[in-house]
């Protein structure tokens, strides 16, 4: 089974849709021309704020780099002062070793001492 479309009735509709396609452009158009209209008035109403915005942009940027650099600066003091700590408590403890191993020979010599002393007086019970 075949349909046929008689070369009139084709045309006709080639012919609406190209006039429908027509209507849709001119209607985007028409948009289109419309919020371009809104941007333009958008940019007269507030052309003094966008220039002075414009002119402040660079000391904006000069600031944000005065501020970065600030910061790496602070962030290298930091790193300093970590690693001095670092060391602080690295000698106090090689040290606080060191007199604790001083102490523990202190206590031993006062030790053997204190045993020669009681060797010597009997103070054994007598039967």
């Amino acid at each position: 089974m075949s349909i046929t479309i008689p070369y009139e009735l084709a045309n006709f509709i080639l012919y609406m849709l190209g006039a429908v396609l027509i209507g849709i452009v001119i209607v985007t158009f028409l948009n289109i021309n419309k919020f371009i209209r809104r941007i333009d008035a958008l940019l007269e109403k507030n052309e003094e704020n966008i220039s002075q915005t414009v002119e402040t942009l660079p000391q904006i940027a000069q600031n944000i780099n005065d501020t970065t650099l600030g910061i790496k600066h602070g962030v290298d003091k930091i790193g300093e002062t970590v690693e001095t700590v670092e060391t602080s408590v690295f000698d106090t403890l090689f040290s606080l070793t060191g007199n604790v191993e001083n102490v523990l020979d202190f206590i031993s010599i006062a030790g053997e001492i204190i045993k020669t002393i009681l060797g010597i007086f009997p103070f054994r019970k007598k039967k």
